[in-house]
């Protein structure tokens, strides 16, 4: 299986550019030469054979040889709404997500929230996102969205045609839920994980009021990255049972 490099635009010319980290690994981890065949991916579908013509010290040339057909999005929207965990836990969440093929991934701060990851911390996730994609085969780059309230984010994310599921260790066993909610991933699903200390019970009502239901997901107390990606990760598989 050819390696797989991420390049950010359209592969309508024939010859591409890479640069920055991808032009690193190729160059200098994967010690790829002239000759030697690659994909590359932009992220929103579209992959692609290519071929590299020439190496410099810091970029590389590459020429298209095959496009390949774009395939259909056939995943539900996925979106991941979570409190952000301490230290380093909080790019293995990012990078689990990612690989897990959820759409779009916001960080919250809420009533019990202890870390403010920052919006420099945001951009450099970027990367560990398109690694993840590189990695599992992904053809597009999973959302990291900007840091929002509790409030702000229940207002502007939360709309009637999506399903809401949040986190509670009083709610319902997840596959009870899927058996009374026979349609739950026919539509948009929207999962809300909260901080070490949990949800208020003001912000667990204001999500129910909203529509959403309450979730249990194990008899223990999990970490929020591993409550996050139990959470993705059982919804996904669901979605991806044969009919």
């Amino acid at each position: 299986m050819p390696h797989r490099f991420f390049f950010p635009g359209s592969f309508e010319p024939d010859r591409l550019l890479l640069e920055g980290s991808e032009a690193h690994h190729l160059l200098h981890v994967l010690r790829m030469q002239a000759g030697d065949t690659l994909l590359v991916f932009n992220g929103t579908g579209a992959e692609a054979e290519a071929e590299i013509t020439k190496t410099g010290r810091k970029t590389v040339e590459i020429k298209i040889t095959e496009r390949l057909e774009v395939q259909a999005n056939t995943q539900v929207p996925l979106i991941l709404a979570t409190a952000v965990p301490k230290g380093d836990r909080f790019r293995w969440l990012v990078e689990k997500a990612a690989e897990l093929g959820v759409t779009r991934l916001v960080p919250l701060i809420t009533e019990r929230s202890s870390v403010d990851p920052g919006e420099n911390r945001l951009k450099k996730l970027q990367q560990t996102i398109v690694a993840a994609a590189k990695q599992s085969g992904q053809t597009r780059l999973m959302e990291l969205a900007p840091l929002q309230t509790w409030e702000d984010f229940l207002e502007e994310t939360c709309q009637p045609d999506c399903h809401l599921l949040i986190a509670d260790p009083n709610g319902s066993a997840l596959d009870l839920l899927c058996q009374t909610e026979t349609n739950l991933v026919m539509s948009p699903v929207i999962l809300m994980i909260g901080p070490e200390g949990g949800f208020s019970s003001e912000e667990l009502n204001s999500a129910i009021d909203k529509g959403a239901k309450s979730v249990k997901l194990s008899k223990g107390i999990l970490r929020i990255e591993t409550a996050a990606i139990v959470f993705a990760g059982l919804i996904r598989l669901t979605s991806n049972k044969p009919e």
